[in-house]
């Protein structure tokens, strides 16, 4: 136990678990193993209990849709299309040839044996009999002996056209017997006599002999090629369906279906398993590479970095409960445009767009669909990001919910046309799920929106938007309370956002971080120049300290206010930022040219920071003292040269300071803000027409003259 605490207490004093890089690697694996339970707890093996020839005890709905091959219907076709095949013969021409030369020989004998004179009829069949291989009965022989020369050779060129006229035909080995017992059951019409015909037919018979030749490699070639022309035979059953029902007796056939469905495994399929983990490991990667590839500043915002975890898996966790509704094609209910809709208003299109192509895979694999899955969820999920490019109001994000329920409707209908055997009833009831998306896309939006910028601390063009309404409680009070800082305010928001737009930052947050960003004057709006009237000003009785002090004080009151009135933290940020460390020069100068104030530190008498992080900040840091030295310095304000060498000082004096150090503006940017600036203030301090003392007496006198021509 002692050497347990012991390692904890060593842990805890390296604090590695402070770290960035581990916080995100870790959360990283946390974000991988959850999705990657969601997704493959689909393919972990289920049983049903029942067995063949059992009778069910409930009815057993099929969870999801499957396309399944039988086995062995297919095989069984397969095998009668193999057998369909003729055995293939060649034919062997040399079999022609030896059986006339047996037969001319057998002939040859004959003559030969006839001529021996010496000798008997019966020694001569005997010594015919001997050396012919020929069968032949004694009586035909000695027929054949007796037998004129003319007729004998009229006999040999019949029997070889009997049998030339079978070989011509064809005769296989499984058919000789036949042609045999054909030759001899025959009736051999040669107008001789019967037992010249007789003969003819016994010779022909007994040297006959199959001239076709099975090639069996050839013949199984061919039956091979006419199984593999046979196609599946495919069976499809769609999730919802009812597969075997209460009380009927289960046959081989349900098996079948239970086993498609993998309801009847009792192995774990670890090949599967591994499969889809690195199916899942390969779009995270994805998305991670690309993030630290191009959009490394998300990496700095722990909120994004949270948002973008949790996203796919509450993405994945509504497809894997829309599997239990009782509804073919269930992801397309599934909004995936809700995850694409966020991403793209909190933080960027681009990033949307490769985090919706990655989640339509894995909504697809767990709703397991195919490839119709895909292009219904990642067109409905581009349609939301293209629809909400430009977001004024949170009713656009109704109209981009409808514009997804127009574009999901019509993809669905287009996929299912390519579905010949579709009946139309399932059309109908199918098509509208893209409608359906569409509307909830509209709603989970709308009502996610504000619990994850709350949650996230991410802020949304449309919270800003709010924010941007006069009628704000916050920018009331700093109007009626402090008039003078709210029309500085108004014309930083005006001069920064023009910027912003020169410098890729966001006009937006600019315009609402100017308006807030001295809300911390309303609690001593007297001490401030801009809301003083007269000439009594309260700091000519106060120390330059104690007068620095309450100056700078007015950014911890407004962080104050902001978090009563939960502004977001980015906006929270720029009021923190917008001084930076900048010196209250006018109290430092007047403590170090005081003789009364001895050993004065520069120190006392700065903002405490920290510096503009945000080019946004450092915008309206610019902004801020421009307009506020413009507006004191009357001899600049028509004077256009005077102005523009007046913006570009103190433009410089902040960047010689060190103030724009730790944001992204370079050098180029800041020649463009400066152009920016002068811009918008000559038309502010534009010279107008000197009106005459009396023009209230002339405007009555117009008037009147005009009332008379009437």
């Amino acid at each position: 136990m002692a050497f347990f605490k012991e390692l904890l207490s060593r842990l805890d004093e390296i604090d590695f678990y402070k770290n960035k890089t581990f916080q995100r690697s870790s959360w990283g694996l946390i974000i991988f193993v959850a999705l990657a339970t969601i997704v493959i707890i689909n393919f972990l093996p289920t049983r049903v209990g029942v067995d063949l020839g059992q009778v069910s005890k409930r009815d057993i709905i099929a969870p999801r849709t499957v396309e399944y091959i039988d086995q062995e219907e297919t095989e069984e076709r397969r095998q009668e299309a193999a057998e369909a095949v003729s055995k293939v013969y060649e034919e062997d021409i040399r079999v022609g040839t030896e059986i006339e030369v047996e037969i001319r020989e057998f002939f040859k004998l004959i003559e030969e044996i006839r001529g021996l004179e010496e000798k008997k009829l019966e020694s001569k069949v005997e010594v015919v009999t001997e050396e012919t291989t020929i069968d032949l009965s004694f009586s035909d022989l000695k027929y054949l002996l007796q037998l004129s020369e003319e007729k004998l050779v009229q006999l040999r060129v019949d029997a070889l056209a009997l049998v030339n006229s079978y070989l011509n035909r064809g005769i296989r080995d499984d058919s000789l017997a036949e042609v045999k017992e054909e030759i001899k059951q025959e009736e051999v019409d040669l107008e001789q006599d019967t037992i010249y015909n007789e003969i003819v037919a016994q010779i022909s018979s007994q040297v006959i002999r199959p001239n076709l030749i099975f090639n069996q490699e050839e013949t199984e070639q061919r039956r091979e090629l006419a199984r593999q022309k046979v196609e599946p035979i495919k069976h499809i059953v769609h999730k919802g369906e009812v597969i075997i029902r209460h009380g009927k007796v289960v046959t081989e056939e349900d098996i079948k279906l239970l086993e498609a469905l993998g309801l009847r495994d009792h192995r774990l399929n670890y090949f599967s398993l591994v499969g889809y983990t690195l199916i899942i490991l390969i779009f995270f990667l994805i998305v991670t590479f690309y993030i630290y590839q191009y959009q490394a500043e998300v990496l700095k915002d722990e909120g994004v970095m949270a948002l973008l975890g949790l996203l796919p898996i509450i993405i994945l966790l509504l497809a894997k409960i829309a599997n239990y509704l009782p509804i073919e094609y269930p992801s397309f209910i599934v909004p995936v445009a809700v995850a694409s809709i966020i991403i793209t208003i909190l933080i960027n299109t681009r990033l949307a767009v490769i985090f919706t192509i990655g989640l339509s895979f894995l909504v697809a694999i767990v709703s397991g669909e195919g490839i119709i899955d895909v292009a219904v969820a990642m067109i409905s999920g581009l349609t939301g990001i293209y629809s909400v490019s430009k977001v004024s109001q949170r009713s656009d994000l109704v109209r981009a919910g409808f514009i997804v329920s127009a574009t999901s409707a019509f993809t669905i209908f287009a996929f299912l046309l390519t579905k010949s055997s579709l009946e139309v009833i399932r059309f109908l009831k199918i098509v509208p799920l893209g409608i359906l998306n569409g509307v909830l896309v509209a709603i989970v939006t709308n009502g996610l929106l504000p619990y994850v910028e709350n949650i996230f601390g991410v802020t949304s063009p449309v919270k800003l938007l709010e924010l941007s309404n006069p009628n704000h409680q916050l920018l009331k009070r700093l109007l009626v309370e402090a008039p003078g800082t709210y029309h500085h305010s108004i014309i930083v928001g005006n001069l920064a956002e023009s910027a912003a737009d020169l410098v890729n930052a966001d006009p937006l947050l600019t315009r609402v971080g100017a308006y807030y960003h001295d809300i911390g004057k309303i609690k001593r709006s007297y001490f401030f120049t801009e809301n003083q009237i007269g000439d009594k000003n309260p700091h000519d009785k106060l120390s330059p300290n104690l007068s620095t002090l309450i100056i700078t004080s007015h950014i911890k009151d407004g962080i104050e206010l902001a978090k009563e009135h939960k502004l977001p933290k980015v906006v929270i940020d720029i009021i923190t930022q917008h001084h930076g460390t900048s010196l209250v020069s006018f109290f430092y100068q007047e403590a170090a040219y005081d003789e009364k104030y001895k050993n004065v530190d520069k120190d006392d008498f700065r903002y405490e920071g920290p510096k503009p992080q945000i080019k946004e900040a450092a915008l309206i840091m610019l902004a801020d003292v421009v307009e506020a030295a413009v507006r004191s310095n009357v001899s600049v304000q028509n004077n256009p040269g005077k102005l523009e060498g007046l913006v570009r000082e103190l433009i410089k004096n902040k960047l010689n300071s060190g103030q724009l150090d730790e944001c992204d503006l370079t050098l180029k940017d800041l020649d463009k803000v400066a152009n920016s600036f002068v811009n918008i203030l000559q038309g502010v301090f534009h010279s107008r027409v000197e009106y005459p003392d009396d023009i209230a007496q002339h405007l009555k006198e117009e008037e009147i003259s005009n009332g008379d021509t009437d």
